[in-house]
């Protein structure tokens, strides 16, 4: 049998047919020994994964195939890992274990922890709430309180790095209302940045405006300098395809491409979250510009 897909800890992928005990063994090690044997955060790659290796390794090993296909495109890993995407996800979906596992993958990439915090920020933005700040400090407390960062800081694709007056618009911090100038700077900076204003902002400027006011100003506090500017677009693709926020979609896509996240890694975003959370059929949320520009810079 030719090597398509060679192997993956372990596992061979060339044969679905046949998985040795040696293979399934080799893999759970790996998993066990990843982030020490004493650090709970790989419980659930050791015990969900046993579950399909001891009853239907046919599939775990086609889901292998899928990462590895992924892997063709060679991008960043910090960011096909997953773990910042999955953390964000899981805290909204209040999945503690998740939470945990991820952040380990983090601290273990270098990721610092103004990083790590800035990720919460955005997820507790997006929809996680109170809730998923609970969540977190059920699944992190202990972790935040003696985080250690390494000495070798976590590596960003070529080009990704902060930039916070991109973030900023020019609001008026002096009052709490939103004055025609506020208006002015919030659709101003949508227009040069993305090249269009999304309806929501037209709509809340009529029906509450303190609340635009307030949530713009929330959305350019959310980083402060550690992450690259890239990851807002980046954790809001993810979300949106979760979600099904289609508009949603589409703003944090053009944001994407506006501060150079780069097509392949915007494509690859959006797939993994359906992948992942919703089935690929999600993707149909796409609308037919962005996709059409999309395929055009590939």
């Amino acid at each position: 049998m030719a090597a398509v897909w060679g192997t993956y800890n372990g596992l061979n992928l060339d044969n679905l047919l046949e998985t040795s005990d040696d293979e399934i063994d080799t893999f759970l090690n790996d998993a066990r020994k990843g982030r020490g044997p004493l650090d709970p955060g790989p419980l659930y790659n050791m015990t969900a994964n046993s579950l399909w290796l001891y009853t239907r390794p046919d599939f775990a090993k086609l889901h292998r195939r899928m990462l590895a296909g992924w892997g063709a495109h060679k991008l960043d890993p910090i960011i096909t890992a997953a773990s910042f995407s999955n953390l964000h996800a899981y805290i909204n979906q209040g999945w503690e274990i998740g939470i945990e596992n991820c952040t380990r993958g983090l601290q273990v990439r270098g990721v610092s922890k103004a990083q790590l915090m800035e990720t919460i920020m955005h997820a507790q933005m997006s929809g996680a709430g109170i809730r998923g700040l609970e969540c977190c400090f059920r699944a992190l407390g202990v972790i935040l309180g003696d985080y250690v960062e390494r000495a070798e800081p976590a590596r960003f694709p070529e080009g990704w790095a902060p930039d916070m007056p991109a973030f900023y618009c020019g609001l008026d911090p002096t009052t709490r209302e939103l004055t025609p100038e506020d208006q002015h700077a919030i659709e101003g900076w949508y227009e040069r940045t993305i090249g269009e204003v999304p309806r929501w902002v037209r709509i809340l400027a009529r029906i509450d405006p303190i609340s635009l006011k307030g949530h713009r100003a929330r959305w350019e506090g959310c980083f402060r300098g550690a992450l690259p500017k890239q990851m807002m677009p980046y954790l809001s693709i993810y979300h949106h395809t979760i979600v099904g926020n289609r508009e949603g979609l589409r703003e944090a896509v053009l944001l994407g491409k506006a501060w150079g996240m780069g097509h392949a890694y915007i494509i690859n975003t959006a797939i993994m979250a359906a992948y992942y959370f919703t089935g690929v059929e999600r993707i149909e949320m796409l609308d037919d510009t962005l996709v059409d520009a999309l395929i055009a810079a590939t």
